[in-house]
């Protein structure tokens, strides 16, 4: 061999080395990353070491992969997985600080509203997440210096040697993903097709196999759909009427038979604002003044979702859970709901929603019709005289509000949405205007909510006013209520400074995200005290359908004036709540809240069931669109 051909040897030997260096800190990079992410994942959830083999050999099979790719694309392509699954991670990082949930490729379709958010998600990013795409520059300058002074590619064309080595890797690499699949499925059958708690599946199977799993439900739901029998469809008709023949009549069934419905859904309002009092000043006066003039109900849970305020909506309208995946005022906008809105335009109503943002946000503009709605007022319909944060300002959504409510055909029932108390509670607006000394919380995420719920009560009391003035107090029943949680969970130590108590355990956490219900009833002059069953927002449909004397059969609540009502809060994740008892089936436990005495999980095992079985009819009913099989008379 000569000088010259063995200088080319050895440079192909030293450019072999350095790509399996390259590639070893692909793969070292990628699994730091999910390594770190999961640690964050199990701050809420038990961690389980397997799922570290897990995403190792995942890691190890997408590392194995890219390497197989075309020479001249596979740098690009290297580098381009890295930034994807770095976005991902901190992608997945935010949907926990806001949601406490991982992200799902269901809301893939959300994309287009970051715009209008962004003020929401720049407040979530810590400086830390930055460090998940620092190593890419260093891969590049790796490339750079390892590609100067070469006479021979760095990446090599890929021999049939190498080819059945990469899939033997391959072959391993997934063995502790199949098993990891295999296990998990069978301790828990069907999580991984339902994911009705994804940060515990996380968990258990490494996060990066959980999207892979993710990816597989979102094409099974897109492409792969499989058709109800004739006795799925029976089974979920039978239990509505079942429910159906064991309601009965509340103390106040019929008592406001007639009135206008005037519903209004708060951005952010939790249950500790009520009578709070800081440095001496309630926080929200005319809320607690309402409360006392009202039926007023301290412990509900919003039991939103991925979908958040359009969540709520959705819950209060239709009487469903929200989608399992994705959001459901974008997956099922073309379904056919027996909502309130249709209920009551069913019997004479005009139905309307009224909202400061766009139409299009949330999709309200597509949704809203299939729910009953016959007109949508938006921040198009409105004069923009006060945009606050996101779109009209509450002022001027409320003072238009009054004029438009008082032009209504009678009986109307009027859906209003608020806005200017969105996180993350900081338009400089609302300081100008409430007056409010927050100390020692002042310019915290804590005191600036505290400074949105003041400047929305404000607003709250001028629009009752304005109601009592043009007569519609008088004859509407006027429902308000939280539509979801305030304070993350990465904040929760200012509540608890605010609280003065410990809020480290979920049940302690659970028991603080209650949200306010309050509803003003014509004639009722003393609606009763504070009501503290627990109950969720999937109740106000039948609520309002027995305090109004109508028919509503297409949801799973209950009445909250039926004394005989027994029925758990259940969360999307498939936990829930019976009386004062915290159940988790992900984790078989049962805690009683606020104060977290362990009980035996066996005594509330059947209830679990109920639950699960509950949240797949409401599933079948989205995916397939039953409601008209539901409410058809056979």
């Amino acid at each position: 061999m000569g000088f010259s051909e063995q200088r080319l040897y050895y440079a192909k030997k030293d450019n072999d080395r350095r790509e399996f260096i390259f590639f070893l800190l692909l793969f070292a990079v990628i699994f730091i990353k999910f390594y770190f992410l999961e640690y964050k994942i199990s701050m809420q959830v038990t961690r389980y070491p397997a799922s570290a083999a897990s995403s190792a050999g995942i890691v190890l099979c997408l590392t194995v992969a890219v390497s197989l790719f075309w020479r001249k694309l596979r740098a690009f392509s290297a580098l381009t997985v890295d930034f994807l699954i770095s976005l991902l991670a901190v992608t997945d990082l935010l949907h926990l600080r806001y949601y406490s949930d991982m992200f799902t490729f269901m809301n893939i379709g959300l994309s287009a509203q970051v715009g209008e958010i962004a003020d929401s998600v720049a407040a979530l990013i810590h400086p830390s997440d930055f460090l998940y795409f620092a190593d890419i520059p260093l891969l590049i300058f790796y490339i750079y210096i390892s590609r100067k002074f070469r006479s021979v590619p760095f990446f090599k064309k890929v021999g049939i040697k190498r080819f059945l080595v990469s899939l033997l890797l391959i072959i391993v690499g997934a063995l502790p993903v199949v098993y990891r699949f295999w296990s998990y499925e069978k301790r828990m059958p069907d999580v991984l097709s339902s994911m009705w708690d994804r940060p515990a599946v996380s968990n258990n199977i490494g996060a990066l196999t959980y999207h892979l799993a993710d990816v597989k439900n979102a094409a099974g739901h897109f492409f792969f759909r499989e058709k109800l029998s004739d006795s799925q469809i029976s089974e979920v008709k039978n239990f509505f009427n079942e429910k159906k023949r064991g309601r009965s009549p509340g103390y106040l069934n019929g008592s406001a038979k007639g009135k206008n419905l005037i519903i209004i859904q708060v951005e952010s309002l939790q249950q500790f604002v009520i009578d709070l009092r800081i440095n001496g000043a309630e926080v929200t006066p005319n809320l607690n003044r309402f409360v006392r003039e009202s039926a007023y109900f301290s412990g509900i849970y919003s039991q939103t979702a991925s979908g958040n305020s359009s969540d709520a909506e959705f819950i209060v309208n239709t009487g469903l859970y929200p989608s399992a995946s994705g959001v459901a005022y974008t997956r099922f906008a073309g379904n056919r709901y027996e909502a309130l809105p249709k209920v009551l335009a069913d019997i004479g109503y005009i139905s309307l929603a009224l909202h400061g943002d766009r139409p299009g946000f949330w999709n309200r503009h597509r949704m809203y019709p299939s729910m009953g709605f016959s007109r949508f007022i938006s921040k198009k319909d409105f004069i923009v005289d006060e945009n606050i944060g996101m779109g009209l300002s509450d002022a001027s959504f409320f003072r238009q509000s009054l004029d438009i409510l008082d032009k209504t055909q009678k009986p109307f029932y009027a859906f209003l949405i608020t806005l200017t108390s969105h996180y993350p509670y900081n338009f400089e607006e609302i300081f100008k205007e409430a007056q409010l000394n927050t100390s020692p919380f002042e310019g915290t995420l804590m005191g600036n909510y505290l400074t949105s719920m003041k400047y929305f009560d404000d607003k709250f009391g001028s629009f009752i006013e304005g109601l009592r003035k043009n007569g519609l107090l008088d004859s509407s029943v006027i429902a308000l209520y939280g539509d979801h949680t305030a304070i993350p969970g990465w904040d929760r130590s200012s509540l608890e400074k605010l609280l003065g108590r410990s809020l480290k355990n979920d049940w302690e956490w659970k028991y603080m995200q209650r949200i306010p219900l309050m509803i003003k009833i014509p004639g009722i002059q003393d609606p009763s005290e504070d009501n503290k069953e627990t109950a969720g927002l999937i109740d106000l449909p039948e609520t309002f359908a027995d305090l109004m004397g109508f028919e509503f059969n297409a949801g799973f609540g209950t009445s909250l004036f039926d004394k005989d009502r027994s029925e758990p809060v259940i969360f999307r994740n498939g936990s829930f709540i019976t009386g004062n008892v915290f159940i988790e089936p992900s984790s078989r436990s049962a805690r009683e809240m606020p104060e977290g005495k362990v009980l035996d999980y066996g005594k509330y095992a059947p209830m679990a069931e109920e639950v699960k079985k509950r949240l797949r009819y409401s599933d079948m009913i989205l995916e397939h669109d039953l409601v008209p099989e539901i409410v058809r008379e056979d």
